[in-house]
């Protein structure tokens, strides 16, 4: 919990401490006016005081809230450029390994005579090579995200829903074949 909320406990930390040099410093001048020491100067303030000190950790309080919500930000945004590398590092050898077997079964002299099977097979090309692309596309766009050229990354990000919109899925031309009853 505190490296998650430290921002705001060293701002808290921060009121607590100008709260002890504020008493301090009464606590100075209070000598030469009457006899009250620093733990009574720091713990039973005058209300004037008091007032000003609460104000010195809600002010602190309050700035380490703000740095909070600033570095939150900041902390979602590497959160996302992990999960986008993390995305493309997994999705990157899969892909790889689809394309590399459909081009093998596609040599294959039973998938080359048998229609079906070979339509079969060209989707499945077609569809990794789209996923391919996309990965690729997105891997620019992590890029961009992670240099922070936000509006460059919004404007690829665009693109590419664009892209994947005008892509169509694969389909399969050839019916198969009626089962037969015996």
């Amino acid at each position: 919990m505190i490296r998650r909320y430290k921002e705001i406990l060293y701002g808290f930390g921060l009121g607590l401490a100008m709260w002890v040099m504020d008493a301090a410093m009464h606590a100075r001048m209070g000598e030469e006016l009457h006899s009250t020491g620093f733990a009574d100067e720091l713990l039973r303030p005058g209300a004037t005081q008091f007032l000003f000190r609460a104000t010195y950790i809600a002010i602190a309080t309050a700035f380490g809230w703000a740095l909070w919500r600033s570095n939150w930000r900041e902390r979602e945004l590497r959160a996302l450029e992990d999960a986008i590398i993390a995305f493309h590092r997994q999705l990157d050898s899969p892909a790889m390994r689809i394309v590399s077997h459909i081009r093998m079964l596609q040599g294959r002299p039973g998938v080359i005579r048998d229609e079906v099977a070979m339509s079969v097979a060209e989707a499945i090309g077609e569809d990794a090579h789209i996923i391919d692309q996309l990965a690729q596309k997105y891997i620019r766009f992590s890029e961009q995200v992670m240099a922070g050229r936000t509006r460059e990354a919004i404007e690829t990000l665009r693109a590419i829903e664009a892209w994947a919109a005008g892509q169509r899925p694969a389909k399969v031309t050839t019916q198969l074949p009626p089962p037969s009853i015996s």
